[in-house]
């Protein structure tokens, strides 16, 4: 059967694919939401390979990325990021994700402490963005994206930067041809970003990085942030999409052909 399928892998319940499924909206692709951390005993042989998908996206948590003792689920899914890349396989790492999709590339992911660098908590616009990177340049015009981690991606020196902000050198990257990392959550919108601050370690975690007035001022900044945003993050996630559908229809043309 041809490959249709996007596999997407969820760490919390409530950081969710947001645009990114939107954008998937009539795709005719299916989509396979699971979520390996509460999985005892997870393994490769539980998911699809990767040389089978259309698509892999790998979203957000909490988790650092090396720890593998604490959540063995995420070593799974760090090799299932390798198998992607060698694969070619259209790939997306969104904050955790992306420090994940490093470490599957052999970077470094550093923590905030280590770094001697507070969590980057809120909106802000990307800076030295790569315009000419399909996925990532569409947001150089971008007012501003929401931030939300502690731990930092360490670039190589063949790693392709494509935006940093003043406290992150490494907001997102390429891992080759067909594989984006992005430290920062293009997928939120307003609706998801209140879900988000009605769980209670995320508003406490917004308050300790912002203030008391953490959660009034973040919703005010999304709503102020959402009308120029949305048009350019749905321009950037159609690219994924066009990718996706372009695997799956070369998926089905060797199918039928028999290759």
């Amino acid at each position: 059967m041809p490959a249709r399928t996007v596999l997407i892998l969820q760490h919390v319940e409530v950081e969710k694919p947001g645009l990114i499924l939107d954008a998937l909206d009539g795709s005719g692709l299916d989509v396979d939401i699971r979520n390996l951390i509460g999985a005892p005993g997870a393994s490769l042989d539980d998911l699809p390979a990767a040389s089978d998908l259309a698509g892999l996206v790998v979203m957000g948590g909490p988790m650092n990325a090396d720890d593998l003792a604490g959540h063995p689920a995420l070593k799974v899914e760090r090799d299932l990021l390798a198998d992607a890349l060698r694969a070619g396989t259209p790939t997306l790492g969104v904050c955790l994700g992306a420090q994940l999709l490093a470490r599957a590339q052999g970077l470094t992911v550093r923590t905030g402490a280590e770094l001697g660098r507070e969590s980057e908590i809120g909106w802000a616009p990307l800076r030295d963005v790569d315009r000419d990177d399909p996925v990532v340049g569409p947001l150089a015009d971008a007012p501003a994206v929401l931030h939300w981690h502690g731990d930092r991606i360490v670039p190589g020196p063949g790693t392709r930067v494509l935006a940093r902000t003043d406290t992150t050198e490494c907001q997102a990257f390429r891992a080759g041809p067909l594989a984006w990392g992005l430290q920062f959550h293009l997928e939120v919108t307003p609706g998801l970003l209140d879900d988000w601050l009605a769980e209670p370690a995320f508003a406490t975690e917004a308050g300790e990085a912002l203030g008391p007035d953490a959660i009034d001022r973040l919703r005010g900044e999304a709503c102020a942030a959402a009308p120029a945003l949305r048009p350019l993050a749905e321009r950037s996630l159609a690219h994924l999409r066009s990718l996706f559908e372009a695997r799956a229809n070369r998926h089905g043309e060797q199918a039928v052909g028999g290759g």
